[in-house]
């Protein structure tokens, strides 16, 4: 995490020292990470919008920015309108993302504004500069330090989604999807995890996923709705959850793709949003990565506070990387704890409460 943070404060810094905004613009921040980098900005601009696609991440900055001139969406992309004098971009993991951010921030910008892109060169730096180049024909790297470099594009004219990038990142995709519990076709996007295919974690809980006698379940880090959405045919009440809010755009489009009026999709914070809500099963394919780094927090929250939001033997199964030793919290935290399977691979934990 430290390395994280540090990769950040580097980002930030060579970001602020190479980018020019006057006191009368609007500037667009594409990403909550840097709460300096906001306060810095707000701190010179008219107004700052900040995107981000962490529905936690926009909930913290609301708690400890208090300036008048920031504003938050909760869309994750800024509008397909010329509004901004300058847009800022630190690289974000995927590439296909960063062309979505790349995209929507050129629609954004007035004729002749700035996009500043900075980042690491392990996290696509490169890359993503050689992208912008071709977007707005011309990116120029202003400054680099420890492997960070920071650069910027002008926008000269509009110029159409490059043919070779495929389809457009930042608009819903239909793909079908070939699980355990037979096909079924989900609305996907770059930005969510596994976003094009069928993870083999989320494969192996849905072969050893029971749903015999489940009347409510939570999908907890829905993604595309994928394993929420197969539930649904078997289990009467399904409720989805996920951090991001590309996932919850995503999986919102699956529910009503598969016509499915017993779903109900919600961002949170793992249980941050569902009150008092509780359910008969919970399953899980938790991230264990922010980025670059292995972060644990939601899996670790998933497991401590589940029992207030199970119902009596209520059940949570969630699969993760065989390395991940989370046994003891199970056993800490629920009356039954065992290993439903393990591949070498990934392996499935269930708790009854």
């Amino acid at each position: 995490m430290a390395k994280n943070i540090n990769s950040t404060w580097i980002t930030t810094d060579l970001i602020l020292n190479n980018t020019k905004y006057g006191e009368d613009e609007i500037v667009c921040i594409m990403t909550g990470e840097s709460i300096d980098l906001i306060e810095a900005v707000a701190g010179v601009a008219k107004e700052v919008h900040v995107y981000d696609s962490s529905f936690h991440t926009l909930a913290q900055l609301q708690r400890y920015l208090k300036a008048k001139n920031v504003k938050f969406s909760h869309d994750v992309y800024p509008p397909n309108e010329p509004v901004y004098d300058t847009a800022i971009m630190i690289v974000p993991k995927g590439r296909e993302y960063a062309r979505a951010q790349l995209m929507t921030a050129m629609q954004a910008l007035k004729q002749g504004g700035d996009l500043y892109i900075g980042g690491p060169n392990k996290g696509g730096a490169k890359s993503v500069i050689s992208d912008a180049k071709q977007l707005f024909d011309d990116c120029t790297v202003l400054d680099f330090r420890k492997s960070h470099r920071v650069a910027v594009s002008t926008k000269q004219k509009t110029t159409e989604y490059p043919a070779d990038w495929g389809a457009k990142a930042y608009e819903p995709q239909t793909h079908t999807f070939d699980t355990p519990l037979g096909k079924i076709e989900v609305v996907t996007m770059p930005g969510i995890f596994s976003w094009d295919e069928l993870d083999d974690g989320t494969s192996l809980l849905l072969e050893h996923i029971k749903l015999e006698g489940v009347t409510s379940l939570l999908d907890m880090g829905c993604g595309n709705g994928v394993i929420g959405a197969l539930a649904a045919k078997q289990v009467e009440d399904v409720t989805m959850v996920d951090d991001n809010l590309l996932a919850v755009y995503a999986s919102r489009y699956t529910v009503e793709h598969n016509k499915l009026e017993n779903v109900q999709v919600l961002a949170s914070d793992v249980y941050s949003h569902l009150d008092k809500q509780k359910f008969d099963l919970i399953v899980s394919n938790p991230p264990f990565h922010k980025k670059f780094d292995v972060n644990t927090h939601s899996a670790q929250s998933l497991i401590t506070e589940a029992k207030a939001h199970l119902n009596r033997d209520g059940r949570l199964m969630m699969v993760i990387n065989a390395f991940l030793k989370y046994e003891d919290a199970m056993s800490e935290h629920f009356r039954y704890a065992r290993t439903v399977v393990d591949n070498g691979k990934y392996k499935i934990l269930e708790g009854v409460v």
